[in-house]
């Protein structure tokens, strides 16, 4: 069977990718999506992609401004490869892996975002002039179009191009906030290091296409698996970390040998290839006092995990 997506697209570009397996994936504005899309015209929960009879299927969830799919309004509709999925001012391409993808990169964003941010200063400075009031509206009409904007290009400025989740830098911003939290509030926070085990062989014996695939699939369990209070970043090559505020030790090996046991079990599901992941757990107060050795102590869990036997978790001890 192929390996279908959604990929969500920004000028012709991807800025984000979800992997469909054999359930539900939701859209919409809430938070507890699988494509969360941040804007007013996008629905709580808009639309949802399932997988019936051997097609997905595309169902419109009675949203207030509906689905278009290749820009015709649908209820329900089978989805066939390339069609184009319309929510609000967002554009879904359904892929089965044949789309040249091509993501955009942190440079262009960065450009993107100073012009966003020029003009929009222009306008404000404009707007004060113009005594005109169809005018004046016109323009704070092309206002909230620009602002709309500068809000995803400032989402798209923290996400992992390949995998979708937060990167590393945003992850070091956010990571020490939660600490300082944690640390005022004397409640415990717990960090998941995650690693592909043997991946370096999925690469060699499959190709890095595949590999980039099997990364995708494994950051998207992990973050079905985890709260939405949880961050959930790509913190370099196939490690992925996770913060869990206010989460004491044993509820954070509970939540990682959860995560563990869904890849075990999805991934050979949704790609025909076999991964496991190891994981390591260390817990603030208990084994650290700081963030940083709280993430070292996390990671030499994790190379213990690996020395045991992978597939496995390990919680750090002395």
């Amino acid at each position: 069977m192929k390996k279908y997506s959604l990929l969500l697209l920004d000028c012709g570009k991807v800025i984000k990718q979800i992997p469909l397996g054999k359930g539900k994936s939701l859209i919409g504005r809430a938070e507890d999506t699988d494509l969360t899309l941040t804007s007013n015209d996008v629905s709580r929960h808009h639309a949802v992609v399932q997988f019936r009879n051997g097609h997905y299927i595309i169902e419109d969830l009675n949203s207030t401004n509906g689905t278009c799919v290749n820009s015709n309004k649908v209820v329900k509709q089978v989805l066939n490869n390339g069609d184009e999925i319309s929510i609000g001012e967002h554009s879904i391409i359904f892929d089965d892996g044949s789309y040249a993808l091509s993501f955009v990169d942190e440079t262009e964003i960065t450009r993107r975002g100073e012009e966003t941010a020029i003009i929009s200063n222009k306008f404000n400075s404009l707007q004060s002039k113009i005594d005109d009031k169809s005018l004046r509206k016109e323009f704070r009409d092309i206002e909230k179009f620009v602002r709309k904007s500068r809000k995803r290009l400032a989402t798209l400025a923290h996400a992992d191009k390949l995998t979708g989740l937060y990167n590393r830098q945003y992850f070091d911003k956010v990571a020490l906030q939660e600490f300082q939290k944690a640390k005022s509030s004397g409640k415990s926070l717990s960090v998941l290091f995650v690693d592909l085990d043997h991946f370096k062989e999925v690469n060699d014996t499959h190709g890095h296409r595949t590999g980039d695939e099997v990364l995708r699939a494994v950051a998207w369990l992990i973050q079905k698996a985890c709260r939405k209070t949880d961050l959930v970043a790509r913190y370099g090559g196939e490690e992925i970390v996770v913060v869990l505020p206010n989460t004491q030790s044993s509820d954070a090996c509970k939540i990682a040998e959860e995560v563990r046991v869904i890849i075990e079990k999805q991934t050979n599901k949704m790609l025909k290839i076999p991964i496991t992941v190891s994981i390591g757990v260390a817990t603030f107060p208990g084994d650290a006092s700081e963030l940083h050795s709280i993430l070292q102590r996390a990671d030499q869990a994790l190379y213990e995990a690996k020395r045991i036997g992978r597939n496995c978790i390990c919680k750090y001890h002395d």
